[in-house]
């Protein structure tokens, strides 16, 4: 007898495992069901850093954007949902595939971490020359500034036997792109401190432009002039 007592006993622990377990998958089924969800996008393949996102790239011939559906507390603020967020943002960082987008991995044009070539004009080259201390405003050019350059270009002596030469502004209004290293850039914009050294500038020209820099750089002693910044 109490062997059959003991049988029922352990055959209804064994149904109220079983009737446990079972009620526990259906109640997370219908946890997951009825959880709030959320429309996020996702890159299809890998992007690259310094990659412009484009209208054109959400087009559904294009394949390189989807969205996909998550649960809405497993998204965070900074991941993007819609297209309007990432269309005009350049990636400073890459992007993987299938993997939610943290709009911090982006920037606009202007972002200091967006490469120089995605911010030049179309027609315009970046052209960088030495600038130390002798042939510039010392220390007082910033990026966003206009120079001047001023070339002295000598020429035969006169019947006394002195050299003659004549200085003319070569090129008015150089936009300064850049000043210094791009190292000792990236460190200012770390610190937040201001290069006020430096031992080269990066100004907007064409590329005839620059050809003519390069010839005042090797054949003739220049000087900039920092103009007025409206």
């Amino acid at each position: 007898m109490k062997k059959v007592y003991l049988i029922a006993v352990v055959i209804a622990l064994i149904a109220g495992f079983a009737t446990f377990f079972f009620a526990s998958e259906i109640n997370k089924k219908t946890t997951i069901k009825d959880a709030d969800m959320i429309e996020i996008v996702v890159p299809v393949a890998d992007i690259e850093k310094n990659v412009s996102i484009t209208e054109e790239m959400f087009a559904e011939d294009a394949n390189q954007f989807v969205t996909k559906s998550v649960l809405a507390d497993s998204v965070s603020a900074d991941v993007a949902t819609s297209s309007e967020q990432l269309i005009g943002m350049v990636t400073v960082d890459p992007l993987y595939a299938n993997e939610a987008i943290n709009t911090k991995r982006l920037q606009s044009i202007d972002g200091a971490d967006v490469a120089l070539s995605l911010k030049l004009p179309k027609g315009k080259v970046a052209y960088s020359f030495s600038a130390g201390s002798v042939t510039s405003v010392d220390g007082y050019i910033c990026e966003g500034d206009t120079v001047d350059v001023i070339v002295y270009e000598s020429g035969p002596n006169d019947a006394n036997g002195k050299p003659t030469g004549t200085s003319s502004v070569k090129y008015k209004g150089l936009k300064i792109l850049r000043v210094s290293t791009a190292k000792a850039a990236q460190s200012a914009s770390e610190t937040g401190a201001q290069i006020n050294e430096y031992s080269t500038l990066t100004v907007e020209v064409t590329e005839e432009q620059a050809l003519q820099l390069y010839k005042i750089e090797n054949e003739n002693t220049y000087k900039l002039v920092l103009n007025h910044r409206n």
